[in-house]
């Protein structure tokens, strides 16, 4: 195997964004809860009074209440998400070496954080005054620290940075729900409109919103299970950039009158290799299709089969082998790197599995090879 050139673990700035500011009370995380109020009107459809308008004593104590439930609700969402950390860590680490990390972004765990909540508001508009104002106060964290240079390490990092994120959310969510001095910190948190999600929110709609709590099983459940999946990808999509290491295997061919490279990918190929990225090419010349497979190692070990079953929903592209998997194939290969990817003039399969080949490259493999490189859902880790 030749190691590919890969995106340079170069180190970041800026890790967690700064939990600390929760414990001091000047944290303004307002919400996921649902409201004690009977009302349950969308929010952003003018159901509030202006933001200058006081709030009624029994609307603060709504409010308050939705940010207690939301409290209860990431309370609750915590420990799944840590046992998924744990069961990561055991895949990447039982692969068939991340190296160079001199830093770990904090300002990833914010966007992991806003990320989860984004989809909760997708699938709850009713909670979604409570995320916005939690959304606002996570955008406020700042911090940096210098971390190891192992996946052990690494993984260490990243528990405790998620630890000290989910501290600072309940502490803030418990300091603005205070109701000393008639909800002081939650009226001076919260003031005017706070904008989330392309959406404008005040402290009215956060009395008038429903936050699901555990007797509204199906709505909880719902927004719990959102949310839990947007944090699996996100932290596969850090563990990739900041932990891998993709490279190539060496080049092999086989007879154009064989099957076609869809064809050989799902039936040869990805039975053998499960973890891997199938590209290749044709040659006129002597009617051969010729190919290469990316993988991607951890620590010195490449990712397993059991790694790649929780990853993967494909094979070759949009033939879907298990619906369950979190990504397409080729947006992990093409995606998950601090800068984009070459793949060596190597194509990407057809989408379609013709049993007969078209003798031509531009027909056999899926032309052009041009892509749209994001570093996925964390553009800030492909900045050096």
């Amino acid at each position: 195997m030749t190691s590919q050139n890969t995106p340079n673990l170069v180190s970041r700035r800026n890790w967690l964004r700064n939990a600390a500011f929760a414990t001091t009370g000047a944290a303004v995380l307002p919400s996921l809860l649902t409201s004690c109020s009977d009302h349950r009107i969308p929010p952003g459809v003018g159901i509030g009074a202006p933001a200058d308008v006081p709030l009624t004593p029994s609307e603060l104590k709504s409010a308050a209440q939705n940010l207690l439930h939301m409290n209860a609700w990431t309370q609750d969402l915590y420990p799944f998400c840590i046992e998924y950390e744990l069961a990561v860590y055991a895949l990447l680490k039982s692969g068939e070496k991340p190296t160079n990390w001199t830093d770990f972004i904090i300002d990833v765990f914010v966007d992991i954080a806003i990320g989860l909540l984004e989809a909760a508001s997708v699938e709850n508009p009713f909670a979604e005054p409570a995320i916005a104002i939690l959304g606002a106060s996570i955008k406020q964290w700042i911090s940096a620290s210098e971390r190891p240079a192992v996946l052990d390490g690494r993984f260490a990092e990243f528990a405790l940075g998620h630890n000290r994120m989910q501290k600072a959310i309940s502490d803030t969510l418990l300091i603005l729900a205070d109701e000393t001095d008639n909800y002081k910190n939650l009226r001076e948190g919260w003031k005017g409109e706070i904008e989330f999600n392309g959406k404008k929110y005040t402290l009215k709609d956060l009395a008038n919103s429903q936050f699901p709590t555990l007797d509204k099983g199906k709505e909880y459940t719902s927004l719990r299970t959102v949310a839990y999946d947007q944090f699996k990808k996100h932290l596969w999509n850090v563990m990739f950039i900041k932990a891998g290491s993709m490279t190539y295997s060496a080049y092999w061919s086989i007879p154009v009158f064989s099957k076609t490279p869809s064809k050989y990918g799902r039936d040869i190929h990805y039975k053998d290799y499960p973890a891997t990225y199938l590209r290749g090419w044709y040659e006129h010349v002597g009617l051969r299709y010729y190919f290469r497979y990316w993988y991607f190692t951890f620590d010195g070990r490449e990712l397993s089969t059991e790694a790649a079953h929780e990853l993967f929903k494909d094979d070759s592209p949009q033939n879907i082998i298990n619906p369950d998997g979190l990504f397409n194939r080729d947006y992990v290969f093409k995606q998950f790197h601090t800068e984009k990817p070459d793949f060596f003039g190597y194509h990407e399969l057809r989408k379609d599995a013709s049993e007969f080949p078209k003798y031509d490259n531009e027909l056999d493999f899926d032309l052009p090879d041009d892509f749209v490189f994001t570093g996925g859902d964390f553009p800030i880790l492909t900045k050096r």
